[in-house]
């Protein structure tokens, strides 16, 4: 699987479609860092990220790039919908990479 992690985030990801029962659409969470912000806001192993800022989401670097879009425009978080095994939700993440 092409693995790449979020840092200041704390998540580990990989395309839904690498990983036995993510279904084909979106990122799965394959890691969660215990002490980072997405534990902090409910993120957990299985969580699959299907889009970031109203952008559907395929790899990680969809992910990557749509947390930067928002960084660049001046945005202090941006809304991921998360698909989680007993619901979809939205959370919000910082952008902020420092």
């Amino acid at each position: 699987t092409a693995e790449a992690g979020i840092p200041h985030l704390g998540l580990t990801l990989a395309p839904a479609n690498d990983v036995a029962g993510a279904g084909g659409t979106g990122v799965a969470v394959v890691q969660v860092d215990p002490d980072g912000p997405a534990a902090e806001r409910g993120f957990q192993t299985g969580d699959i990220i299907l889009d970031v800022g109203g952008k559907s989401v395929a790899s990680p670097q969809d992910v990557r790039q749509a947390i930067s879009t928002a960084h660049d425009s001046g945005k202090k978080d941006v809304l991921m919908r998360v698909k989680t095994a007993q619901n979809t939700r939205f959370i919000a993440v910082p952008v902020d990479k420092g």
